[in-house]
């Protein structure tokens, strides 16, 4: 018991020189070694990767060959020709211009297995105009993101910084090029949508600030378009893009052969460019093709865009019923069963008539003025459907009518029956009889509510 504290004291100073003499010998040089990787660590691509010209992509199942023009548009040229989906090269290029050499693992490697490098998941070729660099890419590193890597030209296998996910469960699908059009939406000049044996016919048209809107139909009827509707659409056309390829002719004529639910062919005028896309939907609604060239493929795409496709004129129609942009409005006149005023626009100010120095609230008439004038139809009813009795038309419970500049009447608004939410009414933006939302009616201020 007496010889406790000495063996105790012993074995401590053991430990405390254990603990030295690792950190001497094993933990400093360990250190210094990694300090040494760090300073030393290198770009994984020797070259700029704009001096590229071509890449051979190859897996154990595929061999992918792109090829770049003059303008840096890539084109898979092997196993079939097809241009290649620029995003996804230009992607790929950039994750191995800032990737890098942190670590060199071995010289001559004898044993790729363990770095799962025998074989190797993907072999990359680039060739520019003077070299070729060869990388074959093994399984993932120590640390995130980190890959192995063996360099054909020194032999060596390598720890990068490559992140796996940008070169893992990658074929050809991922290398073509999936826009189907391309177009400068603000350039188009006409839409034709065609089913069966009707066309239907919009078409851009000048004015930005008077009554002429952007966009007209012109086929089956003159009318105004629903700009958000139409600038929509092109939007979508131009964002079309195919989630899947059919390449072989047989299989591209069966799917055609088919009984089909919709048939939609597009044609889009770009000054002197045309565009055109037809459009397929089968039997199964969760599905759609597309075709751009009848030596083409057939894409496989959404079914979403179909859906606007396929509506009636009505759908695109500019529906606000009041006919007049606000811009464009001097005098509006009011006549209620309570009330009727006539308000003035002087100097971007509203007044009211006969009365030019009552203070009026003027933010309740903008209010006021752009729910008129954006009231938008709901239902329309044909022509001889309702009478003006039947909807209280003959005698209407509110008109509102808007003068321009020019003193011209150019819009009107006159609301008739209440009938479950909604209020028959006509306009001077369509002709014929439509029902609105009631809730119009209640938000028609008095003129003693301008004054608040």
């Amino acid at each position: 018991m007496l010889n406790n504290p000495v063996r105790i004291t012993i074995v401590l100073a053991l430990i405390v020189l254990g603990l030295g003499g690792y950190i001497l010998f094993v933990d400093i040089p360990q250190t210094r070694e990694f300090t040494k990787q760090e300073t030393t660590e290198r770009q994984l691509m020797p070259f700029d990767d704009r001096d590229i010209t071509t890449i051979t992509w190859a897996t154990a199942t595929e061999t992918i060959q792109l090829e770049r023009d003059k303008h840096f548009r890539w084109t898979i040229t092997k196993p079939m020709r097809f241009p290649a989906d620029n995003q996804e090269v230009r992607r790929i290029l950039r994750a191995l211009t800032i990737g890098k050499i942190k670590q060199t693992i071995e010289d001559g490697p004898t044993t790729l297995d363990k770095y799962g490098l025998a074989p190797p998941y993907l072999t990359l070729t680039l060739t520019t105009a003077t070299t070729t660099h060869e990388l074959a890419l093994g399984d993932r590193g120590p640390f995130a993101p980190s890959l192995y890597v063996q360099t054909k030209a020194d032999n060596q296998v390598v720890l990068t910084t490559l992140e796996v996910t940008t070169f893992a469960q990658k074929a050809l699908p991922d290398f073509r090029r999936k826009d189907l059009l391309f177009f400068e939406r603000e350039r188009v000049q006409e839409v034709h949508i065609q089913q069966a044996d009707s066309t239907m016919i919009m078409a851009r048209t000048a004015g930005v600030h008077s009554l002429s809107p952007n966009w007209m139909l012109t086929s089956p009827m003159k009318a105004p378009v629903d700009k958000i509707i139409v600038g929509t659409l092109l939007m979508d056309l131009s964002g079309l893009k195919a989630t899947g390829f059919v390449d072989a002719e047989e299989e591209k004529q069966r799917i055609l052969a088919q009984p089909n639910r919709t048939h939609v062919g597009v044609t889009l005028l770009e000054g002197p460019r045309t565009h055109y896309v037809s459009l397929y939907q089968f039997q199964d609604a969760e599905k759609a093709y597309a075709a751009t060239a009848s030596k083409g493929p057939l894409y496989e795409i959404s079914p979403n865009i179909l859906k606007p496709m396929t509506q009636k004129a009505f759908y695109f129609q500019d529906k606000r019923l009041f006919g007049m942009e606000i811009s464009d409005i001097v005098i509006l006149e009011v006549t209620t069963p309570q009330d009727h005023y006539v308000l003035v626009k002087q100097h971007d100010d509203w007044i009211i008539e006969n009365n030019p120095d009552q203070a009026l609230n003027q933010k309740v008439i903008n209010l006021f003025v752009s729910r008129v004038v954006d009231l938008p139809t709901e239902i329309t009813h044909p022509e001889g459907s309702t009478t003006s009795i039947q909807t209280g038309l003959d005698s209407p419970t509110v008109t509102i009518q808007g003068r321009n500049r020019q003193g011209q009447e150019s819009g009107e608004l006159r609301l008739g029956k209440r009938e479950k939410g909604l209020v028959y009414a006509t306009g001077g933006g369509h002709k014929g009889i439509y029902q609105v939302r009631s809730n119009i009616l209640d938000q028609i201020p008095t003129k003693a509510q301008f004054t608040r």
